[in-house]
């Protein structure tokens, strides 16, 4: 099995979708959706399992979409978030995401699909199709007790997997809010997420600090992967 650690320097993904899975019903009873094929005649299934490996950060429903080399960054490293990003890392909405692609697929996507939320320990599995066309796989979701940190994948080849390839995920924080941690701003306490804009980039995100309202349950190592994202073909007469 092929493992890397992902360091978003230039994390090539339009800004209008992400990567794609769908839920496995088969596996957790959870609801699926497949993204379309922009030439099923050259496409293949992948499945993507996703591994929260934090004790105390929640994942939001994950977009994910298949994409070509031209298609412009999802997120990068000191780089302003677009709105679509900043929704996802503040609230954990995919819509503009999932809006956009929905006009795009078979031109700029090949395919997008959710996946629901991953508590911390859990893992949930999605399905999506690449080709030759569409040959990349991106995706994000927030990590739902901060006040903007989010983690995912860009620009992995997924259409030339021979094996299954294991992808180490960093948390980021898209620097559209500050990171107050404190009561009516972050949304996981259950009082209202109102916005502390910060107008920065994107960077690693630093962790909780638990100074203020977060919990401390909520703290994880910033220096260590909080995903793990397996890529592995699917053989379509096992599915």
């Amino acid at each position: 099995m092929i493992r890397r650690i992902v360091l978003a320097t230039a994390l090539p993904l339009a800004v209008a979708a992400m990567p794609a899975f769908a839920q496995d019903a088969m596996k957790s009873g959870d609801m699926s959706t497949v993204g379309s094929m922009g030439k099923s005649d050259t496409g293949r299934l992948v499945a993507i399992t996703i591994e929260n490996l934090t004790t105390g950060q929640g994942f939001s429903p994950a977009f994910f979409a298949t994409h070509g080399a031209d298609a412009a960054p999802l997120f990068k490293l000191g780089e302003p978030a677009s709105e679509a990003l900043w929704n996802v890392a503040e609230a954990g909405n995919v819509g503009p995401f999932s809006g956009a692609a929905a006009g795009a697929i078979g031109t700029t996507y090949g395919a997008a699909s959710l996946a629901i939320h991953t508590p911390p320990g859990a893992s949930r599995t999605v399905y999506i199709k690449v080709d030759k066309d569409h040959p990349l796989l991106s995706g994000v979701f927030m990590l739902g007790m901060t006040n903007d940190g989010f983690s995912g994948v860009s620009s992995v080849d997924a259409y030339s997997l021979t094996g299954p390839m294991t992808v180490d995920a960093l948390a980021y924080d898209a620097g559209s809010e500050k990171n107050n941690e404190k009561r009516g701003y972050l949304g996981a306490l259950g009082d209202g997420n109102m916005r502390d804009p910060e107008n920065g980039v994107v960077t690693r995100h630093t962790g909780i600090r638990g100074d203020a309202d977060a919990p401390a349950a909520w703290k994880f190592d910033p220096a260590a992967p909080v995903a793990r994202i397996t890529l592995a073909p699917v053989d379509h007469g096992a599915m």
